[in-house]
């Protein structure tokens, strides 16, 4: 069986024997150096097969100017892959090795490796950290930070900022900021459930008060850790008259913040 992929609708086959291709190809011939071919032309390939140059260069441009493109004479397309048009380069026909033909790289990079290995949080992460903690949901909190217009590349690309540790520490720290300058910290957590804990009417709610204090406190077999845990995990992001609350509580002087006027 004939070993085929299809292109925009278009299938494009690849030929094990000369009398194969002239069975289904008999007014084409086949040219013995792939390098010299020209667009269209059938050409036999370093591992002894035919197979069509879909599109063939006589240069190489590249973002990169690397080294190695500088000496070849151009590239050239075929249904498996791309290859640099240099007497060192083998052309195969090897489906497997060749991923994505529209590359010279018999792999795929991982477009997120770098963001990955990232150890230090970028100013861009930084802003998508803060559009988080301000209530924008990860797609748009990416496409503003990095002024990316599609939805779908937005979503994959936040999702994978959101499984790193360093942004994730970001955002954590950006809401514990903003709770602390808003007045939300361990000690009014503690004595808001307490005064639920005893005043509260609703035998459910003094039960549910009871049990996070008995967590925080450690009865639960837990630590005060929760609470930070806690407040980022119900978290659903601050308001802008909440942000605005707590940039005003930073800059009022020690004395006036004591006395809550």
């Amino acid at each position: 069986m004939l070993e085929k992929q299809t292109i925009k609708g278009v299938p494009h086959y690849v030929y094990d024997t000369y009398e194969e291709f002239k069975e289904n190809c008999p007014s084409e011939e086949v040219h013995d150096d792939w390098r010299t071919g020209n667009e269209g032309d059938w050409v036999w390939s370093d591992d002894g097969r035919i197979v069509q140059l879909l599109k063939v260069s006589k240069s190489v441009n590249h973002p990169g100017d690397r080294k190695n493109y500088k000496y070849a004479n151009g590239w050239v397309r075929t249904v498996v892959g791309s290859f640099l048009n240099r007497h060192t380069v083998k052309m195969d026909t090897d489906f497997s090795q060749h991923p994505n033909r529209y590359t010279f790289s018999k792999t795929i990079k991982d477009t997120n490796k770098r963001v990955k290995e990232r150890t230090k949080v970028t100013n861009k992460e930084k802003m998508f950290a803060t559009n988080i903690v301000v209530g924008m949901g990860a797609v748009k909190a990416y496409k503003k930070a990095y002024n990316e217009m599609s939805d779908n590349k937005a979503g994959k690309k936040a999702a994978v900022l959101l499984k790193q540790e360093r942004v994730m520490k970001e955002i954590e720290k950006s809401v514990l900021d903003v709770a602390k300058g808003l007045g939300i910290d361990h000690e009014y957590i503690l004595n808001k459930l307490k005064h639920l804990a005893d005043y509260s009417e609703d035998d459910n709610i003094i039960l549910q008060s009871t049990k996070e204090l008995g967590k925080i406190v450690g009865t639960s077999g837990s630590n005060v850790k929760q609470i930070e845990t806690g407040i980022v995990g119900m978290f659903q992001g601050f308001g802008n008259e909440d942000l605005q609350i707590a940039e005003r509580k930073k800059e009022l002087p020690k004395e006036i913040k004591q006395d809550g006027t």
